[in-house]
């Protein structure tokens, strides 16, 4: 572990710092209110994964806090659901139900066939009820929330979607709520006539039974501040993982957690970037999941979300992802070797750069 400390060290200490972004920020809500939020929580660390205290089953069961995703970016094998459930199912101390997320059915069909096996229970050892499943789409005409719901229902049981996720919503989505005036320029904003009717078309499936839960996702925090103050979205699916971490710490997670809503953390590898940029000095992908249970983040991070690629990298991840990290250091050092990235974004990984310098004025 040293040894990989002061591999990363030097790594960070080389990589110069881009300066000239500050001249080509442009951002739809400036300005903003600069408070800087407080980040002196008390470390602590259970190190063992928790069942989640937000996300439950349909028959009750609360769900494991490693979910497991589907990958476009991969060919992920059938067997991976299995796994996952045996694994969950065979340890000693309560970890949880499965949580399984996928995006579009259509581009990763083994996958989905190893959850709709375990969803149609062909395997007698796992009920539909005792599972949850979430999916979603990026459209937002009725016509096109339809037809993803459908889609999902083909590969969830058929009766019922656990959680409906309306997908990657962009600034553009947002509209400036006249009827109000806050300091906070973020506060000014609301979703825009097509994303609400969306909202409240999903809202619908959930009067009828179809779906349990409205999620929303996004790249953007200040869309994720928004979102979370809607009183029809019940959780948010944001990105967060140690080369993007600031907006979420300063703007949209203070503010899930002040309207308790739970969030579930995906691109936690940086599309595996994390660990493949700088071979022995970078983290482990388990390293990389810990980090969004650290006490600055979790709560609102109810979810870790993982694309496992293949059957090692999923056994790998179940066998070490903690709570946390043993000590401070250790999360500072991984707090340190994304900041190294975060800096430069010299891959164009962030969507968002200029968030990067928001600060929520709303955060004390």
């Amino acid at each position: 572990q040293a040894s990989r400390m002061g591999a990363t060290t030097t790594m960070m200490n080389t990589r110069s710092t881009t300066t000239t972004i500050w001249n080509n920020i442009q951002w739809l809500i400036a300005p903003c209110v600069l408070i800087i939020a407080s980040k002196n929580a008390p470390f602590s660390s259970s190190l063992s994964i928790e069942p989640s205290r937000a996300f439950s089953t349909a028959s009750g069961l609360p769900v494991s806090r490693y979910g497991l995703g589907g990958a476009a970016r991969s060919t992920q094998p059938s067997t991976l659901p299995s796994i996952y459930c045996d694994h969950l199912a065979k340890q000693q101390q309560q970890v949880g139900a499965p949580f399984f997320f996928y995006y579009n059915p259509h581009r990763y069909p083994a996958f989905l066939s190893g959850i709709k096996d375990i969803c149609d229970e062909k395997e007698e050892k796992t009920k539909r009820c005792d599972v949850f499943v979430a999916s979603g789409g990026t459209g937002r005409s009725p016509p096109q929330l339809d037809q993803r719901l459908e889609d999902a229902l083909k590969y969830s049981g058929g009766d019922y979607l656990d959680m409906f996720v309306l997908e990657y919503i962009c600034p553009e989505e947002l509209a400036l709520d006249v009827t109000t005036w806050d300091n906070d320029p973020i506060k000014r904003l609301k979703p825009g006539p097509a994303l609400e009717d969306a909202i409240q078309h999903a809202t619908m499936w959930i009067n009828q039974g179809r779906v349990r839960h409205l999620c929303v996702s996004t790249h953007s925090h200040v869309v994720g501040a928004v979102m979370a103050r809607h009183p029809d979205i019940e959780a948010l699916m944001l990105r967060y993982n140690m080369a993007h971490k600031n907006a979420a710490e300063e703007v949209s997670l203070p503010v899930a957690r002040e309207y308790g809503k739970p969030v579930i953390a995906f691109t936690t590898t940086r599309w595996n970037g994390l660990q493949e940029l700088s071979s022995s000095a970078g983290p482990t992908t388990a390293e990389c999941l810990s980090f969004a249970f650290t006490p600055i983040v979790s709560p609102p991070v109810e979810i870790v979300l993982h694309s496992a690629r293949d059957e090692d990298e999923l056994k790998d991840a179940l066998d070490n992802v903690k709570m946390g990290f043993e000590s401070e250091e250790e999360e500072d050092l991984w707090r340190r070797y994304g900041e190294g990235l975060e800096s430069t974004n010299d891959d164009f990984f962030d969507e968002y750069p200029e968030e990067r310098f928001l600060k929520a004025s709303s955060v004390s």
